[in-house]
């Protein structure tokens, strides 16, 4: 239905015509789902709000170096968290008793 919806507002459809068709009820109604359609489907990102924002802090989490010296971070921290994709590089920096991992350009 979503992806329906997308269709229906490119080709220029009435919003009474659209709503009609899909059985919704009200204006505000038809808005909310084009927004989530278009969030769901990449073509827009969703506007972050203060709740939101809570929940997508980093959280702490303790890592263990493993046996070759490796540290394993995990796609929630760094892709779905921080934004990272497969490909980027990093520098590594040390700062006193911290690291810092900084996208290389």
């Amino acid at each position: 239905m979503k992806e329906k919806l997308i269709e229906m507002v490119k080709k220029g459809v009435p919003d009474k015509e659209i709503m009609e068709e899909l059985g919704i009820q009200t204006k505000a109604s038809l808005k909310k789902m084009y927004y989530d359609a278009l969030v769901e489907a990449g073509k827009i990102k969703d506007i972050m709000t203060e709740r939101k924002m809570k929940k997508a802090k980093p959280t702490r989490r303790a890592l263990t170096i493993g046996k070759r010296g490796t540290i394993l971070l995990s796609k929630p921290l760094i892709v779905d968290q921080l934004g990272f994709k497969k490909g980027d590089k990093f520098t590594v920096v040390k700062r006193r008793d911290s690291i810092i991992l900084r996208k290389a350009e």
